[in-house]
C-alpha cells in the first residue's frame, strides 16, 4: 500500500509541474458552474471562495462509482473499487458484487494475495456486457485456475454486516434458490456513472441522461 501511495503521488505530482509548466492555474476546491461564463469554487463547508469569469467551460470530472442499492459502501469492510486499494490487511474471504473487468481484476490481485474470492454477477458470463464470447469463456478459465470462484444467473438481494463479518443474500436468476454467504470484505463493483453532482448543470437548464 506504500508503493501505490509513493506512486499515486509521484503521478498527481507530475500532473502539478504540467500545470505550471503551460501557465494552468490549479484552483482547489468544488468547481460549480453559476452562470453562462462564470464557475465558482467552493470550500469544504459549500462556501464560495473564490469566482472565475470564463469565456468557454469544459466539464471533465470523470466518473464515480454506481451505488449498490441497499448497500452502503464504508470503504472498510463494504468497499469499492477505491476502497479495495487500500485495504489494511489480507482477508480471509472476500465476496464480489459484478463479474465486470474491474470487479474480476481486483478480485484477482487479491486472490493472488491468499483470499478467497467470489465474484456473484447477476448475468451468463464474466467480463461485464459487450465483451466478445470467447473472451470471456477464456477470461473466466483462467480467473478459475487462480482460485476464483464464480456464482453467474445470481442477483444479490442484501448484505448485512455481523459480529466482524458480512453476510450476503443472493438468489438464482434461474431457479430462484437463495442462499447466504459469509465474507469479510464485500466488494461492490457494478460499474461507474458520470459524476454531475452538484456542477450547477440542472440550474443552467442543461438536462442529464
Amino acid at each position: 500500500m506504500g508503493e501505490k501511495s509513493k506512486a499515486v503521488g509521484a503521478l498527481t505530482g507530475g500532473i502539478k509541474m504540467l500545470f505550471k509548466g503551460n501557465k494552468v492555474t490549479h484552483l482547489e476546491g468544488h468547481g460549480k458552474i453559476t452562470g453562462p461564463n462564470q464557475v465558482s469554487v467552493l470550500g469544504p463547508n459549500g462556501e464560495v471562495t473564490e469566482v472565475v469569469n470564463t469565456k468557454n467551460n469544459m466539464i471533465a470530472t470523470g466518473s464515480e462509482v454506481t451505488p449498490f442499492p441497499g448497500i452502503e459502501v464504508d470503504e472498510e469492510s463494504i468497499v469499492s473499487s477505491t476502497g479495495a486499494l487500500s485495504l489494511k490487511k489480507v482477508p480471509e474471504k472476500m465476496i464480489v458484487i459484478g463479474a465486470g473487468v474491474i470487479g474480476v481484476e481486483l478480485g484477482s490481485v487479491w486472490s493472488r494475495l491468499g483470499t478467497q474470492v467470489t465474484a456473484v454477477e447477476f448475468m451468463g458470463h464474466v467480463g461485464g456486457m459487450g465483451i466478445d464470447m470467447d473472451i470471456s469463456k477464456q477470461f473466466q478459465r483462467i480467473m478459475t485456475k487462480q482460485g476464483i470462484k464464480f456464482k453467474l444467473n445470481t442477483k444479490v438481494t442484501g448484505a448485512k454486516k455481523e459480529g466482524g463479518k458480512i453476510t450476503v443474500s443472493v438468489e438464482s436468476v434461474k431457479d430462484g434458490k437463495v442462499e447466504d454467504m459469509e465474507a469479510n470484505v464485500l466488494l461492490v463493483c457494478v460499474g461507474r456513472r458520470p459524476y454531475t453532482q452538484n456542477l450547477g448543470l440542472e440550474e443552467l437548464g442543461i438536462e442529464l441522461d
